[in-house]
């Protein structure tokens, strides 16, 4: 059961992480003027964990400033209890982002960018020519046609199998954002920690688009977020 001072901390962090929600939307919407609702959505999807780490992470401040959270603390509160209510509104606001993405109304294209191909026309014995990259062909008589790229044949499971591996992703990102954000600790150590994660998402989605890696490498790093906040709980708490 949540007692009051949890469902007011629910409330701060939601109201918060809501808040940056918005900037995120906002921001997409301008920058993104060419892309349709589902290219938008796939980008929201992504940041929305990160909207509802910062709500955690800003309500996990407010208590602590004000001193509610030290108080319980010094009762014997245990430190995670003690956060459970920021943990949660974070959560709320970030699975948003694995909602969007499991419901299909996400494009995550733009989340695995790779350069066009270039066009390669073979000319063919008939006088004819064919573009191999992009499956289409010029006949002789200027007749334009369209076939089937070998491609093609495997995309609807890769786009399958990489639906599933973001949408795991993010619901690890959904948990890990708030629980590691309301981790009392030093910030500059937790910050580049968080860069370096950053990064290493940036590559995993870079080496699935090159077809380097599975599509389930992005899950490493919310995976690692995760373990990481969860053995931090168990951690003494620095000095104050």
């Amino acid at each position: 059961m949540l007692s009051a001072y949890d469902r007011n901390l629910a409330r701060r962090a939601l109201g918060i992480a809501a808040l940056v929600g918005c900037v995120v939307l906002l921001v997409v919407t301008a920058t993104d003027e060419g892309g349709g609702f589902a290219r938008r959505a796939a980008l929201c999807a992504a940041l929305a964990p990160a909207a509802g780490g910062i709500g955690a992470l800003a309500a996990a401040r407010i208590a602590r400033a004000r001193g509610e959270a030290r108080a319980l603390e010094a009762l014997g509160a245990d430190p995670f209890r003690v956060m459970r209510g920021a943990v949660l509104g974070g959560v709320i606001v970030a699975a948003i982002g694995p909602a969007l993405v499991f419901a299909d109304l996400a494009d995550l294209e733009p989340l695995f960018p790779r350069p066009a191909a270039p066009s390669a026309w073979i000319a063919e014995p008939d006088g004819g020519m064919r573009d191999a990259t992009r499956g289409t062909r010029l006949g002789p008589g200027g007749a334009l046609e369209v076939a089937a790229r070998a491609s093609e044949a495997s995309a609807g499971a890769a786009v399958g199998e990489r639906r599933a591996a973001v949408g795991i992703a993010l619901v690890l990102l959904a948990f890990a954002a708030p629980l590691g954000a309301t981790r009392d600790g030093g910030s500059s150590g937790r910050a580049a920690f968080a860069v370096l994660l950053v990064v290493a998402m940036i590559a995993a989605f870079q080496f699935v688009a090159a077809g380097r890696a599975s599509a389930f490498v992005v899950c490493v790093p919310p995976l690692v977020l995760l373990a990481h906040a969860l053995v931090s709980r168990y951690r003494p708490a620095p000095p104050r």
